[in-house]
């Protein structure tokens, strides 16, 4: 009953998602841009039961296959295992409702497992970027503090360090292989997971509020260190209802032979693979291919021989789809959407896609962050003439405006400005950090994106530059201010100062300027290295430059944009 009732209940939804008659802003006032599409309502609904609505159409189909294994996961046996993981979490190691759960691992079927069933016992996932080290995991354990720890053994060793700097008792939880033998009082994900039996019962009483978090990714937001993102059920939930609206709604639903294959090349630890590729795919019942590595020749191995229909992307794969000499038409020959996102993408890199394929598919591009849930605005299905240099409208109960950085207040729209957004998909706050929460989120409910541009209704969101002082490296956030601590630790470096330069590739890598302490002497690749050792590939320090002045405000910060004008 419940389930019929909740079917009826998304069907009356549907049909009240269409296109709104209201212009694109609020004619009561010049500055608020508003979505074209119908504002969501929110489901009475358990979050697992609003995303399993329509699995009775699916439950048979293959949910998840490793590119690589080529394990796989029906939806039947996804739901189970969540609920047997779900069980051991609660009864097997005694986890409590709001306990945390790391997951330090690559795409893969087991993930959504983990995460999942991390919700359907009460308790709270905190994803981890599987190349983090030791530096990096301890700072993410120390503000969690989390119960269990779930990886893979190649991340083993480096997973114990950074529990023991961080004085952590968390349970190791690893990804194992059958008849591969596991470290002493570690646990096999298999023998919790895999194998033993729900307690239903059990986990029908958790019944979690809209304001409860679900997760807590970690981002930079506008400065500093990473910082836990407070994301609720009412965020996840929001997410679905804004993901089902026609008009930017990708996958099609699974019935019968008919699947959608995704190519699951975004990182499930990030918000973009988490809420866009995991919560509105497996809604839907479509087949995704994990990628836990990636490389072109597997992903050009994916889309000739899996099909894929719907190609989830950043700017670097787009790049590469487009200029790679090896990318043919016949790899686009099942697709209907492209769409990218992390970060901004050039209309010429989008026509050159698009000569590829002939123009048998369409390309969209999308806008969001951690803090939003990744759900911001997107361009809609079927829109004609799209100027590929803009990222959307606002999606559905989203509502943006641009303020000027310095007065603080709104400009009027087409005028350039900071972005701030209002959605039901803005974060809670920032995990046990007051300060920052109350920085970047307004009294009326925006969040401060920290990203500089302006809104044209013809065409959409334009991200112009960051007046925030992360760097987008591949579409990742990297915080200068890590980086600087790292090298200020280094016997030879008296200051450092980190900003974001160009790259051809990556979009932005980071470059450093280092001033020596008298006496003491060290070369640029000793610095680079030094970094290396201690944070993943992609925080890399692309260049060193010595200096004998850092620029800085007279309250002792960096100014960045001096540095940029002096030296890059």
């Amino acid at each position: 009953m419940a389930r019929k009732l909740l079917l009826r209940q998304i069907k009356e939804l549907k049909s009240m998602r269409q296109l709104s008659t209201s212009a694109f802003l609020n004619k009561n006032d010049d500055f608020i841009i508003k979505s074209p599409l119908q504002d969501i309502v929110m489901p009475n609904a358990r979050f697992l039961d609003r995303l399993w609505v329509e699995s009775s159409h699916f439950k048979k189909h293959v949910a998840l296959e490793c590119a690589e294994t080529k394990k796989t996961y029906t939806y039947e046996q996804l739901q189970k295992n969540m609920a047997i993981f779900a069980t051991s979490l609660r009864k097997k190691f005694g986890l409590k409702e709001d306990d945390v759960v790391a997951a330090m691992l690559p795409n893969c079927p087991e993930f959504p497992v983990v995460a999942f069933g991390t919700l359907q016992a009460g308790c709270v996932l905190t994803p981890i970027n599987p190349i983090y080290k030791e530096f990096e995991i301890s700072h993410q354990v120390s503000t969690t503090n989390p119960k269990i720890f779930v990886t893979i053994p190649e991340c083993y060793d480096v997973v114990l360090k950074g529990l023991e700097h961080a004085k952590s008792q968390a349970k190791i939880v690893l990804i194992d292989k059958p008849n591969k033998p596991v470290p002493k009082g570690v646990i096999k994900y298999s023998e919790i997971a895999e194998s033993g039996e729900a307690d239903y019962a059990l986990l029908d009483k958790v019944d979690k509020q809209n304001d409860d978090i679900a997760f807590i990714p970690f981002s930079s937001g506008t400065t500093g260190l990473p910082k836990g993102v407070e994301i609720t059920y009412k965020n996840l939930k929001a997410g679905i209802e804004i993901m089902q609206n026609e008009r930017n709604s990708f996958p099609i639903l699974t019935q019968g032979d008919f699947q959608d294959i995704v190519p699951c090349i975004l990182p499930f630890f990030h918000i973009y693979g988490l809420v866009i590729t995991l919560i509105g795919h497996l809604a839907k019942g479509c087949k995704l291919v994990t990628v836990p590595r990636f490389s072109a020749t597997m992903y050009l191995d994916i889309l000739k021989n899996q099909k894929p229909t719907l190609l989830y992307v950043v700017p670097p794969i787009a790049i590469l789809l487009g200029k790679h000499p090896d990318v043919k038409e016949e790899h686009f020959r099942h697709v209907r959407n492209i769409i990218c996102g992390a970060a901004p993408l050039a209309a010429t890199d989008v026509q050159a896609i698009l000569e590829k394929c002939k123009g048998n598919l369409e390309f969209n591009q999308g806008y969001g962050t951690t803090e939003t849930s990744a759900l911001t605005t997107s361009t809609l299905k079927g829109s004609k003439d799209l100027d590929y240099s803009a990222s959307g409208v606002p999606m559905a109960s989203v509502t943006m405006k641009f303020v000027d950085p310095l007065t603080g207040k709104a400009v009027p729209i087409g005028e350039t400005g900071e972005l701030y957004v209002k959605a039901p998909t803005v974060m809670r706050g920032y995990y046990r950090n007051e300060k920052e929460t109350k920085d970047s989120l307004t009294d009326d409910g925006y969040f401060k994106t920290g990203d500089l541009g302006y809104y044209k209704p013809e065409s959409g969101l334009f991200i112009t530059d960051r007046i925030k002082e992360l760097i987008k490296v591949k579409g990742m956030q990297v915080a200068p201010a890590e980086l600087e601590s790292i090298l200020r630790s280094h016997p030879a470096v008296q200051e450092a100062a980190v900003v974001g330069i160009p790259h051809q590739f990556y979009g932005e890598a980071p470059k450093a300027f280092i001033i020596k302490k008298n006496g003491q002497s060290a070369s640029p690749e000793e610095l680079q290295t030094f970094v290396a050792d201690k944070v993943a590939a992609f925080k890399k320090i692309e260049e060193v430059v010595f200096v004998n002045d850092i620029p800085k405000t007279s309250s002792g910060k960096i100014l960045r944009k001096e540095l940029k004008k002096m030296y890059a």
